[in-house]
């Protein structure tokens, strides 16, 4: 037998050594030592333990399903799989063995929980031992109005619409993955074929296996959130994706890493959010809380569509063109209707590097005229601004250059800007992936300046009379 490539998709080993695919499952009990989230479903201890015991049964009938299509299918295609197990697990503790892959709800007990498919035991402890996890994310009640509605875009299905003014840095939404789940989901099964298969053939028989390891995931979600998973866009209906498999690949979010692998999460309403060259929010995933965020990068108005960006922003039109086609998206935002001249800005944007040693160095040389880096640091700013990137680090970074020449000009530069700079790069700013704090680092910077600032003016005034002065050390 004539083992496939599969790249990234598959871990192939040779016929002799098949090693069965074991699938540890656990339950999704209202609390746990792990997790001290109480569970607000108002349900008595018999109907929660009721539930356990049916998402068990659920979750064995599942994989046994999936072992008998393995027989039906594989063997008719002319290939063999690893065979699936199913390996109980306690949702309390983490495996001492490492399964091939982990099906667990997290975060355990939570009222809005995630199912996820990890690719091994030191993946659950890495998750679950995150600093500050489980913290719960605020879910609008009833009463509360949300800036935003999902309606019917024309021309791009459906979308996310502002349904009141939203100021720049505001949060406009906080929501948990459906589905968390490794990218390309690579290694979980090993396929043999019994002669030498075409491309088409392994990427057919890849597809089915894939489409079978999430079955496993997908049964074990709530009802609602299937319906949710279910009602999303699949782009990928003529390729041989499964549904599943189809919906994920159109509507994944790239996340957070984890063990050598990519995690990525399908959302129900953020990954309504409809792409844009010029979005007007950014969103990072906050890992303590198992949620992304999404906020916005600059004032947005009532009724107008709240948009995030899906590629690399800074690449080419027709890199970005290319990319989203495979989305069956052609994007039309006021950067891709005038590509020529949005290359050009995009590409000297693109050039921009950290410049805080430089404005340092600057800083504390009386011999460079003070208008040496603002000029261009204004420039750059317009530029981002016109193209509209505030969604970019290369905004946020400009912004804090810009922020730090101002406060080295002192008395001499646009204390007006100074301080709008230090107010927009702290309100993009807040929404930190990982929690950090850039103040503090903002702070350090800050004060080197000022210090390299001050030996600037006391070198100016002291040459003027022929007097030799030290620089106080600023690095």
């Amino acid at each position: 037998m004539v083992p496939p490539r599969f790249g990234q998709w598959s871990t192939i080993h040779s016929p002799r050594s098949k090693q069965p695919f074991l699938c540890g499952h656990e339950l999704a009990p209202s609390s746990t030592r792990l997790t001290p989230v109480t569970d607000a479903s108002g349900e008595s201890p018999a109907q929660l333990e009721a539930g356990r015991r049916g998402i068990e049964e659920m979750t064995r009938k599942s994989i046994e399903e999936c072992r008998i299509q393995d027989d039906d299918t594989s063997k008719a295609r002319g290939y063999e799989v690893s065979e699936m197990e199913s390996v109980p697990l306690n949702p309390h503790e983490i495996p001492t063995d490492n399964p091939s892959a982990i099906y667990t709800t997290q975060p355990m007990g939570s009222s809005y929980p995630v199912e996820c498919l990890l690719h091994s035991a030191a993946a659950k402890r890495e998750l679950v031992e995150f600093p500050g996890y489980p913290l719960e994310i605020h879910r609008p009640s009833e009463v509360e109005e949300r800036s935003y509605t999902i309606v019917d875009i024309p021309g791009k299905g459906l979308g996310m619409v502002a349904t009141q003014d939203i100021e720049q840095g505001d949060l406009i939404a906080s929501e948990r993955p459906l589905l968390l789940a490794p990218h390309g989901m690579c290694g979980f099964r090993d396929i043999w074929f019994e002669y030498e298969a075409t491309q088409e053939e392994q990427q057919a028989a890849m597809f089915s296996e894939v489409e079978r390891v999430l079955r496993v995931a997908y049964d074990r979600m709530r009802p609602d959130d299937q319906a949710a998973y279910m009602k999303l866009h699949n782009a990928h209906l003529d390729d041989g994706s499964g549904p599943l498999l189809g919906i994920l690949r159109t509507n994944v979010y790239s996340l957070f890493d984890m063990q050598g692998s990519k995690y990525t999460g399908v959302f129900n309403e953020l990954s309504r959010i409809n792409h844009s060259c010029c979005p007007n929010a950014d969103r990072t995933f906050h890992r303590a809380s198992l949620s992304m965020r999404l906020y916005a990068v600059r004032d947005i108005q009532k009724g107008e569509e709240i948009t995030t960006s899906y590629c690399d922003l800074l690449a080419p039109f027709a890199k970005r063109q290319q990319y989203l086609a495979r989305y069956g998206i052609h994007c039309e935002c006021p950067p891709c209707l005038y590509p020529v001249e949005s290359d050009e800005n995009r590409r000297r944007i693109s050039r921009l590097k950290n410049a805080v040693p430089a404005i340092i160095k600057w800083a504390a040389t009386p011999a460079l005229r003070d208008d040496l880096l603002i000029v261009p640091a204004l420039t750059i700013l317009r530029l981002l601004v016109g193209e509209g990137l505030e969604a970019t680090q290369h905004y946020t970074q400009a912004l804090y250059h810009t922020m730090l020449i101002f406060a080295a000009l002192g008395t001499e530069g646009d204390k007006i800007g100074y301080l709008c700079c230090i107010e927009e790069w702290a309100r993009l700013r807040r929404w930190d992936a990982e929690g950090r704090n850039p103040a503090e680092k903002a702070k350090c910077d800050l004060e080197k300046v000022k210090v390299a600032s001050r030996a600037r003016r006391l070198l100016a005034a002291r040459e003027g009379e022929g007097v030799v002065v030290d620089t106080p050390e600023v690095e």
